[in-house]
């Protein structure tokens, strides 16, 4: 998280979330808070800092219709973590394991040091283990009645029944893309046109949009867009050399298949709409053009299958010199 977002955890500076900040406010006016929330939706797109405007809402010592103040010294302790009553829970390497459980139970069970309550967060509820979750289980069921429990996960189907069932579930959905350029340019300073091309690609998530190289993004594309048009041209020594360097990388190779997915879905739109902004990389209209007057529709519905076909069988650990060889050599023929 960035100074300037440490700074200002109130409800009014988290972008997009306008139905479950309007639950949790409604329920802090009416005085009905839940005792504890289960925030789910896909990674990085605001679950934690809706959790910590919350954490900050419950103890700001001058807490408003949005939430924190943001200037007392319980928002301050909140935004940077420091704060006593605010515990965070995480996984310790892949998993959250008992002992750490154990822990927070402790912490939990004693009264507020100095706010109104006691807010444990859980990043990744997912990611307790058998003996952790039934461990926590018993925290749910008998909650110390000053404490908030925040549960975060991208996976709410992972989840004990029992767990679920005892959480009030606020689903977080992908940013709008026009919502997330426009807090992308705000927050990193870009080109509209760059952070149009960032936000398609972080699909929906602030945090992806954020952390993403937007340059090395581009280029990325730029290769992968020139390999593609240059195999027609190879001789097969020249493909059999290609397959084997992507082979030895799967994760450049995977990288590689899923740009061309999303440049063949890029190609077919502008085919049917000759609309830039519906592409993810508008920067390649002429060339989606140029394909789409030499390429007829199925050819590249052919080339998509091809793509995703290959995905799988990497996927399922077929061998990558294989799937790369046969990959290349029937886009060269194409």
């Amino acid at each position: 998280m960035s100074e300037l977002e440490q700074s200002n955890l109130s409800f009014a500076a988290i972008e997009g979330h306008e139905k479950p900040v309007t639950i949790l406010k409604r329920a802090l006016a009416n005085k009905t808070l839940a005792h504890a929330y289960l925030f789910s939706g896909d990674a990085g797109i605001g679950k934690k800092m809706t959790a910590l405007a919350l954490a900050a809402a419950v103890n700001c010592r001058n807490a408003g219709p949005e939430g924190g103040c943001g200037a007392c010294p319980s928002c301050r302790k909140i935004a940077t973590g420091g704060h006593p009553d605010l515990h965070l829970l995480a996984p310790d390497g892949e998993e959250i394991k008992i002992d750490q459980v154990r822990q927070v139970q402790a912490d939990l069970a004693l009264k507020p040091f100095e706010g109104a309550k006691k807010v444990l967060i859980v990043d990744g509820v997912d990611c307790m283990n058998t003996a952790s979750s039934n461990a926590f289980l018993k925290t749910l069921e008998e909650p110390p009645g000053d404490a908030l429990l925040l549960l975060i996960t991208a996976l709410p189907q992972s989840l004990l029944p029992t767990i679920r069932s005892r959480c009030q579930e606020i689903r977080f959905q992908p940013l709008p893309r026009r919502t997330l350029a426009q807090a992308l340019v705000r927050k990193r300073g870009l080109s509209e046109e760059d952070a149009w091309f960032l936000a398609a690609l972080a699909q929906g998530s602030m945090g992806r949009g954020l952390e993403m190289d937007v340059e090395q993004e581009k280029a990325d594309r730029g290769r992968i867009l020139e390999l593609w048009s240059g195999l027609a041209h190879q001789g097969p020594g020249e493909t059999l050399a290609l397959a084997e360097s992507y082979a030895k990388d799967r994760d450049r190779f995977d990288r590689l298949l899923a740009i061309g997915v999303e440049c063949l879905r890029d190609a077919m739109v502008y085919r049917a709409t000759e609309e830039a902004r519906l592409l993810v990389n508008a920067r390649a209209e002429e060339q989606y053009r140029q394909w789409g007057e030499r390429v007829p529709f199925s050819g590249m519905v052919a080339d998509l299958e091809l793509f995703m076909a290959s995905r799988g069988l990497l996927d399922r650990r077929v061998s990558a010199q294989l799937v790369a060889e046969n990959l290349f050599f029937k886009l060269g023929r194409g």
